[in-house]
């Protein structure tokens, strides 16, 4: 609970309550579980704080200093706290719906099992914070930096990661039905498994990626840079890849049908065992490309040209008119 005294001295304003801060260094605030909803204490100084339980729904924190607070399982739904510095907190299990975290500090923040339901992250330091199994539907994280965060188990259904930083982000599990993904940084993350259909890659530079296992299903990469990305098993089916390059990337088992891959860049790729009926062709660059095991019988605008310098064996399937 929080102590009285701790409590009155900040409803004397955030003025008094900074200076006393610095008169007192070694003095740690308790405020724990006390309703400050709807309160203004922009810049105010939290830092190192006891602020568990609390609730400051409503309440603007904008600057304010929160660094190292304790702030687990609290309600700060519709709190704006633009360009705060909340770096090595813990906020874990608390409710953030609608919250405003525009430009705020929360690298190596604890934000796992919170609830960011359209919460806005845009231009967030998020350089490796924990956000695992996070509710983060719908929120709003363009133009943030969460390299090497955590977001395994998390619901980024709907969300906005337009030119996010997601440099070797931990995704595994999430959910990214929908997502807007578009001239995102995400070299080297980790997305295996996940479900990215009907997602927007456009532009994205993914090259050393991992989507094994991946839904991509309807999902948008065209004009994405996925060089050496791991695809090996990915449901493409029905995928924009136009203008792709795919360079020595992993495509092995993958799913293509209906795929759109006209002026992608296949030279040197793994296609090994993938199914490409009904997918276009028209000016993919197949040289080098390792094509044994693959069914392009039914394929959209293939030319002779285009597979005189591609890996097959007696498995592979090409058009009826290049079979012999």
């Amino acid at each position: 609970m929080a102590l009285p005294a701790h409590l009155t001295l900040l409803k004397a304003g955030v003025e008094r309550w900074n200076f006393t801060r610095i008169q007192k260094p070694g003095t740690i605030p308790d405020l724990s579980e006390a309703d400050l909803s709807k309160q203004k204490l922009d810049g105010a100084d939290f830092t190192k704080s006891n602020l568990d339980g609390v609730n400051l729904s409503g309440s603007s924190l904008v600057k304010a200093k929160l660094e190292s607070v304790r702030m687990a399982k609290s309600n700060l739904e519709s709190c704006v706290l633009r360009y705060a510095d909340i770096r090595n907190a813990n906020l874990s299990g608390s409710k953030l719906r609608l919250a405003s975290f525009e430009q705020a500090i929360l690298s190596k923040t604890d934000l796992s099992n919170c609830n960011l339901f359209s919460a806005n992250l845009s231009k967030a330091d998020l350089r490796g914070a924990s956000l695992k199994n996070c509710m983060l539907e719908g929120a709003n994280l363009s133009g943030s930096d969460p390299r090497g965060a955590d977001l395994s188990g998390a619901n980024l259904k709907s969300s906005n990661l337009t030119g996010a930083n997601l440099q070797k982000a931990d995704l595994r599990g999430s959910s990214l039905q929908n997502a807007n993904i578009e001239a995102t940084n995400a070299r080297g993350a980790d997305f295996s498994g996940v479900d990215l259909s009907g997602a927007n890659l456009g532009k994205a530079t993914a090259d050393t990626t991992n989507f094994a296992g991946c839904n991509l299903s309807g999902a948008n990469f065209s004009g994405a840079d996925l060089r050496q990305a791991n695809l090996s098993g990915a449901n493409l089916s029905g995928a924009n890849l136009s203008g792709a390059n795919l360079d020595t990337a992993n495509l092995a088992g993958a799913n293509l049908k209906g795929a759109d891959l006209s002026k992608a860049d296949l030279r040197a790729a793994n296609c090994t065992g993938i199914d490409f009926t009904g997918s276009n062709v028209e000016k993919v660059n197949f040289s080098g490309t390792d094509l044994s095991g693959a069914n392009l019988a039914e394929v959209k605008n293939l030319t002779s040209e285009q597979i005189v310098r591609i890996k097959k064996d007696d498995a592979t399937m090409l058009p009826m008119e290049f079979m012999f």
